[in-house]
């Protein structure tokens, strides 16, 4: 069965952004999509040495090469070689350069939603800069953890013992104090599921400083956050094709099979997956139109359909708030206007199914109204059969 996730990640130099505006210290950085400009960045930071860092929505970019230490000259040739180049099926389009920090020790700090207790688990250890997955199996003493509501005020005093626990003192500690104050703030105001700093760095003066971001949001908050949702990386995540049809407000994923799928409801769209791959088929698509679909939404999703590389398509409706005569009228729209040269499977039943299906067959389409024998029939005209 596919997995589909809607948990959606920032490119690290838009969580640190992010960072800046919520008043969490980060390292001075600019963001490149050519090699012009980058004196001005040298001056700025008082430094020949810089931070290049390839931006990409995945990780092991450090094994890579994606990230390195360069001058100046060599930043140019570094962006002008990482520019476009793929990493793990997406090119790379930023490059953040980013000045260097002195580094006297480094922390691991997390604020993320804990969906079995409801609450936000925030896990700190005075091992940083390293995955923290292996710091709980060699040193388990060195984490620290703590929940708090999502009702809570986050008062700067509630991290007190934390930020003794990972050793800071004095003027550090109440650094510390406010930057888990401003961790939770912006997790709550900005719908986040996590926000990771790891390396946090501690410098020889004393200056804790984020020098990494993983900032993951609730893809189901992006009605309340268009500033957010409006991100490059939030773009760059999907597909051309999904990405459309998510600014139509179609919940579609690009698959690998060969029958495209168009339904109404997440959990008929799953089946659907599942019963063509049990017939022995594939789907090459995840696409759910949603309750209350109108002509213009299945008009939509077919048009999506007609420019993916698939060898037949099963429309699978189920219909409640959906009527099924507004299904039958954007199936015979998209017929006239698109070219659809494979074989199309119709299955429709519930609201003014009657009606839907009498539309179809006076265009001469066929309409079934049980799920095995119509997806059986996709399949046989996939597979060469009349």
């Amino acid at each position: 069965m596919p997995v589909f996730n809607n948990m959606p990640m920032l490119y690290e130099i838009e969580g640190k952004q992010l960072f800046k505006e919520n008043k969490i210290p980060v390292p001075r950085f600019r963001a490149y999509t050519d090699s012009n400009s980058i004196s001005q960045f040298v001056e700025e930071i008082g430094s020949d040495v810089m931070m290049a860092k390839a931006q990409a929505l995945s990780g092991g970019r450090g094994k890579a090469g994606l990230i390195k230490k360069v001058s100046s000259a060599e930043a140019e040739e570094y962006i002008q070689s990482i520019l476009g180049r793929d990493h793990r099926g997406k090119p790379v389009e930023i490059v953040m350069l980013e000045e260097p920090l002195e580094i006297e020790k480094e922390y691991y700090l997390a604020v993320m939603l804990d969906n079995e207790s409801g609450k936000y688990l925030i896990i700190a250890s005075s091992r940083g800069g390293v995955d923290i997955e292996e710091v709980a199996e060699h040193y388990p003493d060195d984490i620290f953890k703590e929940y708090l509501s999502i009702w809570d005020v986050p008062f700067s005093y509630l991290f007190i013992d934390l930020g003794k626990n990972l050793g800071f003192e004095a003027k550090t500690l109440t650094s510390f104090t406010n930057l888990m104050t401003n961790m939770v703030n912006m997790a709550k105001q900005r719908d986040l599921t996590l926000v990771e700093i790891n390396p946090l760095i501690l410098t020889p003066d004393k200056k804790i400083i984020a020098a990494d971001s993983k900032v993951v949001i609730d893809g189901n908050s992006d009605f309340r956050q268009a500033n957010i949702t409006s991100l490059k990386s939030q773009r760059d995540r999907h597909t051309e094709l999904e990405f459309e049809a998510d600014q139509a407000g179609i919940s579609y994923v690009q698959l690998d099979g060969e029958i495209g799928i168009v339904s109404g409801g997440a959990g008929l769209s799953m089946a659907t997956c599942d019963l063509l791959e049990f017939f022995g088929s594939s789907p090459a698509n995840f696409l759910d139109v949603g309750g209350g679909a109108d002509e213009t939404k299945i008009e939509k999703s077919l048009e999506i359909l007609s420019r993916q590389d698939i060898k037949g398509i099963f429309v699978n409706f189920f219909a409640g708030i959906t009527r099924c005569n507004d299904v039958a009228h954007g199936i015979i729209n998209a017929s006239k206007k698109f070219k659809i040269e494979v074989p199309i499977v119709i299955r429709l039943v519930g609201t003014n199914d009657k009606e839907g299906i009498s539309i179809l067959e006076k265009n001469g389409i066929k309409a079934y109204g049980e799920m095995e024998p119509a997806a059986r029939k996709i399949i046989e005209l996939v597979k060469g059969g009349n």
